[in-house]
């Protein structure tokens, strides 16, 4: 699991710098991406 946290983080890093994006459009996509990730949960699962 740590693994992916950090794989996730230095995603995230590679993204901003590439994009140049602020704190505040950062916090949206990580909101997004968990948003995501939790209906494609809910539909496998239930």
């Amino acid at each position: 699991m740590k693994k992916l946290f950090k794989w996730h983080e230095e995603m995230i890093e590679k993204v901003t710098k590439e994009f140049n994006l602020t704190r505040y459009q950062i916090l949206i996509l990580t909101w997004l991406e968990g948003i995501l990730i939790g209906v494609l949960l809910c539909r496998f699962i239930f």
